[in-house]
């Protein structure tokens, strides 16, 4: 039987000390962005990783600087 981790303790485990905090700050970053995650299996209205026009002029400051 496979051990079903959370989307937090996947995150975390790709640090080496498992970092939770770390995790919690990304996930935190990624809705602040408008993204959400979801389950595997379940279906999701609005399934497109491209933000909206009007959101990509919102993090127009995140751009690089020429």
């Amino acid at each position: 039987m496979s051990r079903k981790l959370t989307p937090r303790q996947v995150i975390a485990r790709s640090y080496p000390t498992w970092d939770y905090a770390m995790a919690d700050r990304l996930i935190a970053w990624l809705a602040d962005c408008g993204y959400e995650i979801v389950e595997k299996n379940s279906a999701h209205e609005d399934a497109s990783l491209v933000p909206a026009q009007s959101e990509h002029r919102d993090h127009a400051k995140l751009e690089p600087a020429h």
